[in-house]
Parts: C-alpha cells; structure tokens; sequence
C-alpha cells in the first residue's frame, strides 16, 4: 500500500511543480512575451504529458532566447532534484 501512495505522490508533483512554475511565470510576463505563452488547457496538458520537459519549452518559447532556454534548463532541474528528494523521503 505504502508503494501506491509513493507512485501517487510522484505522479501528482510531476505533474502540479512543472504546473505551477510556469503559471506564475506567466503572471510575470510582458504583454509581448505573455502572447507566445501557453493557455490553460494547453499549459496542463504539457505539463501531464512531458512534466519538466514542458519547462524547458515554455521558457524557450516565451523569451527566444538562450537565457530563457537557460532558464527552463535550471527551472527543469530544480524539479527534478526537489522530486528526487520526495522520492527518497519514502522509506523502502
């Protein structure tokens, strides 16, 4: 029982982090950049079906630009590294 709720957790952080960044990255936006980012539909189902790949897209899109690509690089890996550290917080 203790493996669903492991398998449950991941899949609901891998899903709500990526999510959540690029949400409030969003409210950040300029007007012009705003207008290259994702809608809400689009923005979830990215964020479902590549997880933290779906932050290095949404960076690269909205500055295009090597920073912004850097940027969701960085963004990419911090939740990758905050799910592995979940991840090991479950005893085996």
């Amino acid at each position: 029982m203790l493996e669903v709720l492991h398998v449950l957790v991941q899949l609901l952080f891998g899903v709500a982090a990526p999510g959540l960044v690029i949400r409030r990255d969003i409210a950040r936006l300029s007007p012009e950049r705003w207008a290259r980012s994702w809608n809400d539909a689009t923005l979830w189902a990215a964020a479902a079906a590549f997880g933290p790949l779906a932050l290095v897209v949404h960076f690269a899109r909205t500055r295009r630009s090597f920073v912004g690509l850097g940027l969701g690089l960085l963004w990419a890996s911090a939740v990758v590294a905050a799910s592995t550290l979940i991840a090991t917080a479950f005893p085996s």
